[in-house]
């Protein structure tokens, strides 16, 4: 468990721990997240060392990045206490959703059923008509895939053949693991769309790169590999919307 007190300490045990040098631990930190950017090792050692102290954000990054978890002092509560109310569109996963098949079609070729619950799933995430979403692109042809619990659709992604997800909905967080884990199989780079201003902005500390549409969806470009192998985005996948908040809490 990661802490203010001692966390330099605690750092250099971690990353040996991990059999981590200096330089890949820096470069793995930058290549992750841009509040990392610009790192240098002479800043770890001296972070290391308990000569300098990295930021609030920093601290609960590098305990994210191990997958550990980050003991607050009564000052940094009162500082997260102040956070809570950011959105970041995350659904609490008590009772995961088994997936018991995934059924791809053409969007032409939804039922009239099928085509009601996606529209409306849609509209429910982006508070925008899947009609006008799909319209902010070049016509093309894209295929549906639904991820079924028995009879029941609770999550869902319409994508064409160069990787642009115009829909990405799904009725909690462990479904979504499961959406990623299934577009990680078909493409290489995906424009994918954001739910919140906040999730937008993660996005982009995760070097995800603005993908400009006439839509009111936000829509984001990168690497689906870099991001599924990326540990701050399966913290958040894992329910730790922690660092989201945190992020955009120090960017105002």
């Amino acid at each position: 468990m990661f802490k203010k007190e001692g966390f330099g300490a605690k750092l250099r045990q971690t990353r040996k721990d991990h059999k981590l040098s200096q330089f890949d631990f820096v470069s793995q930190l930058a290549n992750s997240h841009k509040e990392f950017t610009g790192l240098s090792q002479t800043t770890l050692s001296l972070w290391e060392n308990g000569k300098r102290e990295p930021s609030f954000l920093r601290r609960i990054a590098i305990a994210r990045f191990f997958a550990e978890g980050y003991e607050m002092s009564e000052q940094e509560k009162k500082f997260v206490s102040k956070t809570k109310a950011t959105e970041v569109g995350a659904r609490p996963s008590f009772y995961p959703v088994s997936i018991t098949d995934i059924v791809i079609t053409d969007f032409v070729n939804l039922s009239e059923k099928q085509a009601d619950v996606v529209a409306q799933g849609h509209e429910h995430f982006y508070k925008e008509a899947l009609t006008e979403t799909m319209a902010a692109f070049p016509p093309s042809h894209y295929a549906v895939s639904l991820l079924m619990n028995e009879n029941a659709i609770v999550g869902h992604y319409i994508s064409n053949n160069a990787g642009i997800i115009v829909s990405f909905c799904f009725i909690d967080n462990s479904v979504a693991f499961k959406m990623v884990l299934d577009l990680d199989g078909k493409f290489s780079s995906v424009v994918l769309p954001t739910r919140t201003t906040a999730i937008a902005s993660f996005f982009q500390d995760l070097h995800f790169e603005p993908y400009p549409t006439a839509s009111r969806v936000k829509f984001y470009k990168g690497s689906l590999k870099d991001l599924y192998n990326n540990p701050f985005f399966k913290d958040l996948l894992n329910n730790n919307a922690d660092l989201v908040r945190f992020s955009k809490a120090q960017k105002g």
